[in-house]
């Protein structure tokens, strides 16, 4: 081989993973609601990032809320994991390298995650990985959103470049999200809109409002039963266990569902939670204090 030649290995594959950045956020800020950017975010992680697999957490309150993921070469797991994540929620403090990422807003390379110290053991334990990446997912200074991603079920080390090629596309996930509610602003209003920053604070849940039974966006139209349903629905909740919590029949929490569908504009069950999600998170990262 060339000497000159060796360097260029790294390189290239530095400049073909941030052409499967730039070409998978395209295709992000290309889509017509937030809800389906969260759901296609870890697919994009994997298939034009470079990761085995991906997952994207909202910030709620202190704890991390599961949103999506994805992991095509294992869907039993994956589904394993997203069952579990769902349920447990943890808490921010019990995730040091998470803490650290939502704090700093500085992407975390976690080597040898089955022994090191702060990683939430549960988690780690059903995903089986030996080590991961975690980026924040940044909006008006806020960190509202984490994604992981490792190389699970290759040969593959995760090392400094996955650092910085995550920390890159998740940076650009959150100009999506602007670039998706800005628009969705805009089309509501029928063009253009001097106040258009406003609406979007007011759609989001942001600032100082929050998401609430008086806030402006989609959840504003649920009754306050409904959005009981949907907090349910969103901790990961069957129906049966919807009713069971609310006193209610299995058809009534369906009736629910259905309206709470039409009224958010969502295809299924998994849309209406991830935009319920994306709502409720955005105005979380306020609620960290930083030492």
């Amino acid at each position: 081989m060339d000497v000159l030649s060796r360097p260029v290995g790294p390189v290239a594959e530095a400049a073909r993973r941030l052409r499967g950045v730039q070409r998978a956020l395209g295709r992000l800020s290309a889509l017509d609601s937030v809800a389906r950017l969260i759901s296609a975010t870890p697919r994009e992680a994997c298939r034009a990032v470079g990761f085995e697999r991906a997952m994207l957490s909202h910030i709620r309150g202190d704890r991390l809320s599961f949103a999506s993921v994805s992991d095509e070469a294992n869907p039993i797991l994956a589904a394993d994991f997203a069952r579990l994540a769902r349920a447990v929620r943890p808490r921010l403090d019990r995730c040091a390298p998470e803490h650290e990422a939502v704090v700093r807003q500085m992407p975390v390379l976690i080597r040898d995650a089955q022994r090191q110290a702060g990683v939430f053991r549960p988690l780690a334990h059903v995903a089986r990985t030996d080590a991961y990446v975690v980026a924040p997912i940044v909006r008006d200074g806020r960190t509202i959103g984490l994604l992981h991603a490792d190389h699970y079920g290759s040969d593959r080390v995760v090392d400094e470049l996955d650092r910085e090629i995550l920390w890159t596309f998740a940076t650009g996930v959150g100009w999506a999200m602007d670039d998706i509610a800005a628009r969705a602003v805009r089309n509501a209003r029928g063009g253009a809109d001097p106040l258009a920053e406003d609406a979007l604070s007011d759609l989001l849940g942001a600032a100082h409002g929050g998401v609430n039974e008086g806030a402006a966006g989609p959840l504003s139209l649920l009754t306050a039963r409904e959005r009981e349903v949907l907090e349910l629905l969103a901790e990961g909740s069957s129906n049966a266990a919807v009713g069971e919590a609310l006193v209610i029949s299995q058809a009534t929490v369906k009736s629910h569902v259905r309206h709470i569908l039409r009224k958010l504009g969502a295809a299924n069950r998994t849309e209406a939670v991830s935009l319920y999600l994306a709502l409720a998170g955005a105005q979380a990262g306020r609620r960290l204090s930083i030492a």
